[in-house]
């Protein structure tokens, strides 16, 4: 007789990681500014992580995305003036994209109003126990990426 889904660690370590992102992103776009969707803040973070100036194509695969999905992303936020989307100086073919004062000024708002409940969290878990959970997360995505087909 098969295993059910609940005794099969595989299925059950996923159901978790499943629920944590779903937490993750309502407790983020519950501040998120009027009009941002939780995509756009995501690129912000990257951006804010990673610094500005990165290529679409860059981004794109940062966020585990198309060019093409992104594309539609960066139109909407340079729409909303949080970035600004340029020729590269090196190469003219290529574009550059940089975060503006305003994007900035929307990535903080989020962050400040995340500030307490990541002090909760952080009083709620040890350093270790963080520590403690990476090495698995990090083989699972790794091992997630490789075996993906190609999306180029």
């Amino acid at each position: 007789m098969a295993a059910a889904a609940q005794d099969r660690p595989d299925v059950e370590v996923f159901r978790e990681i499943s629920q944590i992102d779903h937490l993750v992103r309502q407790s983020v776009s519950r501040r998120l500014p009027p009009g941002m969707a939780y995509a756009q803040y995501e690129l912000l973070r990257i951006m804010a992580r990673e610094g500005d100036g990165q290529t679409p194509a860059q981004l794109a695969r940062a966020m585990l995305l198309t060019k093409g999905a992104l594309t539609n992303i960066l139109q909407r936020m340079e729409a909303a003036g949080h970035v600004q989307v340029i020729a590269d100086e090196t190469d003219r073919r290529k574009k550059r994209v940089r975060i503006t004062g305003a994007g900035v000024a929307a990535f903080n708002t989020v962050v400040k109003g995340l500030k307490q409940h990541n002090s909760d969290l952080r009083s709620a878990f040890t350093d270790a126990e963080f520590r403690d959970a990476m090495p698995f997360l990090k083989a699972l995505r790794t091992f997630l990426l490789e075996v993906r087909p190609d999306e180029s």
